[in-house]
């Protein structure tokens, strides 16, 4: 993500008025929007000269003064969600705070905030608490499960895929960790709001490897087949090859294409043995990390029930990565009280254009830089500011219109 300004640069801004992207006819009265730094940080820091997005019944952009406050002018009244975020290295986030702490010099560090949903009918002033955190290396930077139509015009669901990205400057390695699907029950079985540490996951995958079987050099991806890696423009001409896949999500090795290696379901709630991902959502994806045994983990039926589908409950700290793709309703807005995955996991939510699906779209991750033909991918932990809507579902393909 393209830094806006260091924190030194904010010290000595003196930019203290705002202007909004666009002005209605009429709306409230002004009010004061007031960003706190984090808790850890010393007093007299400030959030200075930072893009705050007002999106909902008209879209506003705000700048923060050299106080970390925005003095909006009014706005139309409506339900909107407030997000800001700015990156900074582990160096320069460290000068920053109270105590000293074991952050990497390199590492990414992202201060920001997002309130979904939140009701300003009136002029009532609003103090954020700002949060931080350290962006991971493996982000999940493509999900692709709209499907398409094949040749005959049916329906064709068997190309969906997911990609993982190293985003940072060092090596990572995919060995022993775990990539799952949360719940997809409708009416949500576990949503987010009423479970405020916990994931409940329909399945979920473990990579193979003893620990460095598997790297990703940074700034490169591997891709996951999420039901078969074969290449699909055989059957469909608005699809994806997966012939090359990295992993193919199976049953048995040497099953499907034998010459991808089989990424095993661990658990899973159904009887499909691929990673299910539906063609109009829901579909919440995690990355996670643990050295404990998963399948001794708790297993619990839909609150009220005694059979059924049984998930795996997960506590939301092993979740390195997460992107919540929400179903779009055929009239109104995706509702987040069916988010599966909390605030501090994801703060937004991506969604295809179709209600059902079969539109061959990606959720894609965008591009916040490219240096010497490397990208840097935008990673603020609210995936309605870092994914976009991409028609061209091709996999570790980045210059696709909209991502930059």
């Amino acid at each position: 993500m393209k830094r806006i300004m260091t924190f030194a640069a904010m010290a000595a801004a003196v930019l203290l008025c705002l202007s909004c992207t666009r002005r209605a006819p009429s709306g409230t009265d002004p009010f004061l929007l007031e960003f706190v730094m984090p808790e850890e940080c010393r007093s007299g820091v400030f959030y200075a000269g930072q893009a705050v997005q007002l999106r909902g019944a008209l879209d506003y952009e705000f700048e923060t003064d050299i106080c970390g406050m925005v003095n909006v002018p009014g706005i139309v009244p409506g339900i909107y969600d407030i997000t800001t975020s700015i990156e900074l290295s582990g160096k320069e986030y460290k000068a920053l705070l109270k105590e000293p702490a074991s952050i990497s010099d390199k590492a990414r560090v992202i201060v920001g905030v997002s309130l979904m949903n939140h009701r300003i009918f009136s002029a009532e002033d609003l103090r954020i608490q700002l949060g931080a955190a350290i962006a991971g290396g493996l982000v999940i930077s493509k999900v692709y499960y709209s499907g398409t139509r094949d040749k005959m015009d049916r329906t064709y669901t068997t190309d969906s895929y997911v990609e993982i990205f190293n985003n940072s400057d060092e090596v990572a390695y995919l060995d022993g960790k775990y990539l799952g699907l949360a719940e997809s029950v409708s009416p949500a079985a576990y949503p987010a709001k009423d479970n405020p540490d916990s994931i409940y996951l329909r399945q979920c995958c473990r990579f193979p490897g003893g620990g460095t079987d598997y790297p990703v050099q940074p700034g490169a991806a591997v891709v996951v087949a999420a039901k078969s890696a074969r290449n699909h423009l055989e059957s469909a001409l608005n699809t994806v090859d997966l012939s090359n896949a990295d992993f193919e999500v199976k049953l048995t090795e040497g099953s499907g294409n034998p010459d991808v290696p089989m990424l095993p379901l661990i658990t899973n709630s159904t009887s499909v043995q691929y990673f299910n991902l539906l063609s109009g959502g829901p579909n919440a994806v995690v990355l996670f990390e643990t050295n404990e045994d998963v399948t001794l983990w708790p297993q619990v039926y839909q609150r009220g029930k005694t059979s059924g589908e049984l998930f795996l409950r997960i506590h939301k700290s092993v979740v390195t990565d997460g992107v919540e793709c929400l179903k779009k309703p055929a009239q109104t807005a995706p509702d987040v009280n069916t988010k599966r995955l909390q605030q501090d996991i994801d703060a937004g939510y991506a969604v295809i254009t179709s209600v059902n699906g079969y539109n061959h779209e990606s959720l894609d991750r965008k591009v916040s830089r490219s240096e010497g033909g490397r990208y840097y991918l935008s990673d603020t932990n609210n995936s309605s500011a870092d994914f976009v809507v991409c028609t061209d579902p091709t996999p570790l393909k980045y210059d696709k219109e909209g991502m930059q």
